[in-house]
């Protein structure tokens, strides 16, 4: 079972490089990630991509949303997951409006200035991962 399952949009090239990233930074710290964008076929059917989304979320301690720049994945994913049991981790920026109908679903949510200066608030959220 992976620690946890990285849930963010791949339609953007910010998200994509940051998703990467926050994954290498992470599995430098012994937390082992599912990141779809590397761990989930791309290429192929839309029914496999799903399928092993699912997969990826059901074989996860814990999912972590990224909320910057969401999209309708992103929401059925973290809808999927907390239906599911799993404990939801939103990790954004201090001026993003939290969607209201999604605020439940959250167990923790850590607010950052910087998302890019991942040293910053990296313990805290391996902190939220590890509990």
């Amino acid at each position: 079972m992976k620690d946890v399952f990285i849930t963010s949009t791949l339609k953007s090239e910010w998200n994509r490089g940051f998703n990467y990233r926050l994954c290498q930074k992470l599995e430098e710290k012994s937390i082992v990630c599912h990141l779809p964008q590397r761990d989930t076929k791309q290429d192929g059917l839309e029914s496999d991509k799903f399928n092993q989304n699912i997969e990826g979320i059901n074989n996860s301690k814990k999912v972590l949303a990224i909320g910057v720049n969401e999209s309708i994945n992103w929401g059925l994913e973290t809808g999927y997951a907390f239906g599911s049991g799993k404990k939801i981790i939103l990790l954004t920026k201090t001026d993003h409006q939290i969607p209201t109908m999604s605020l439940g679903m959250y167990y923790k949510i850590l607010k950052v200035d910087d998302l890019d200066k991942v040293d910053n608030y990296l313990d805290e959220l391996i902190k939220y991962i590890k509990e």
